[in-house]
């Protein structure tokens, strides 16, 4: 009889315990606020990215460049818990954008750089844009 009411409690612990596991799950409401506060931190970073100018240090473009990345980390991740994110388009220009500024040429006045990546930049943020409304966020980007 102890053995039975052992293994009922067990499994009621059992039971218990990953009820408490799941619980953690986000409701997709949940999910696409995290992924729309998640866009709205990016373009925050991207925003800071822009900013730089004349005076900008090597060191303040790695730092910017790495609020971007670790941003951007983030918009995946929240993404992969809405079902109706699609990734693709946004982070194609993501990383054509990126590779633009990294590969930036270091021999050029900074106006002739940043007039090489604007087209990335504006093809960047009309997909941003787009990514945003097709999951519903409200940007005020």
């Amino acid at each position: 009889m102890k053995r039975a009411v052992a293994l009922v409690a067990l499994a009621l612990v059992a039971a218990l315990a990953l009820a408490a596991c799941g619980s953690n799950k986000q409701s997709p409401a949940e999910a696409k606020q995290a992924l729309c506060t998640s866009l709205d931190e990016f373009a925050a970073s991207v925003v800071g990215l822009q900013g730089l100018g004349l005076s900008s240090s090597k060191d303040d473009v790695t730092a910017a460049l790495d609020k971007v990345d670790n941003a951007w980390n983030h918009v995946v991740d929240s993404a992969k818990d809405v079902k109706t994110a699609n990734t693709d388009h946004i982070r194609s220009t993501y990383d054509d954008l990126k590779s633009a500024v990294q590969d930036r040429p270091t021999d050029k006045p900074l106006t002739e750089v940043i007039a090489g990546i604007q087209p990335k930049l504006t093809a960047f943020a009309e997909a941003w844009k787009q990514f945003a409304s097709s999951v519903d966020c409200k940007t005020s980007s």
